[in-house]
């Protein structure tokens, strides 16, 4: 009976040792296994969203409206084809009631802002856009948000957030990251004026997006933005002459 014992408690060690050797192989396994993965995302984010503006930077004049909406076709048929995320996020009408009185507040203060600059620095500027040119004022403001700004959030928000996530273990990071890079793509229009705004902008769009998980509610907050700069003169600084921010 001793020796019995001996020999089933020894078995049980060996045991042991062979399942948690297994159990460690097998997760050093699945490490591995994903390194290419991330390997692979990492040059994907780098081509995408460094590589690409920085040749369109140097490539301008570049008819920019069509690259955007192809991108974001792309960006858009990537997440949906993906069964972690959720589709719900690129739409999410019920976020409206939660976030829009605190996305109205923010802009209200921030509108105030800009108007001052505006009015202080160059009062030439003022409603240039709908005072000389109504007619193109008007068409900025019906098809900018569908045909600009919610590509973009498409791409900079429900895109780059879900399908950088597991190359950043701390939250803060990616969303550091997506700030700075919506700025950066801002280049192409030349000017640091523009990029400056975009990372201002950028900040609350991914605050809003992180809150609400709703593309439609952050293509709202950054259509009035937009809309905005147009409107009291600052939108010179986001158009080429073939793509309106």
């Amino acid at each position: 009976m001793i020796f019995v014992g001996i020999l089933r408690g020894l078995n049980d060690r060996c045991f042991r040792r062979v399942t948690s050797g297994l159990s460690a192989r097998e997760s050093q396994r699945g490490r591995l296994s994903k390194t290419p993965k991330r390997f692979l995302l990492l040059l994907e984010l780098l081509g995408a969203f460094i590589a690409a503006p920085s040749l369109l930077y140097f490539w301008a004049p570049v008819p920019l409206l069509p690259v955007l909406l192809v991108f974001a076709a792309a960006c858009g048929l990537v997440l949906t084809r993906d069964p972690a995320f959720d589709r719900a996020n690129l739409w999410r009408p019920s976020a409206l009631a939660q976030g829009a009185r605190a996305m109205l507040i923010r802009f209200a203060i921030c509108a105030a802002v800009l108007f001052a600059i505006v009015c202080l620095s160059a009062p030439g500027l003022l409603f240039a856009l709908p005072r000389q040119r109504p007619v193109l004022w008007l068409l900025i403001v019906l098809l900018y948000p569908l045909l600009s700004v919610y590509p973009q959030e498409l791409i900079y928000r429900a895109y780059f957030l879900h399908r950088y996530r597991m190359l950043f273990p701390k939250r803060w990071l990616l969303l550091a990251l997506n700030v700075l890079l919506f700025g950066y793509v801002h280049i192409i229009f030349h000017n640091w004026i523009a990029v400056i705004l975009s990372v201002a902008g950028g900040t609350a769009f991914v605050i809003t997006y992180e809150r609400s998980r709703s593309t439609l509610l952050v293509s709202i907050e950054h259509s009035l933005f937009g809309c905005l700069l147009f409107t009291i003169g600052l939108g010179r600084f986001f158009y080429t002459g073939h793509f309106l921010r």
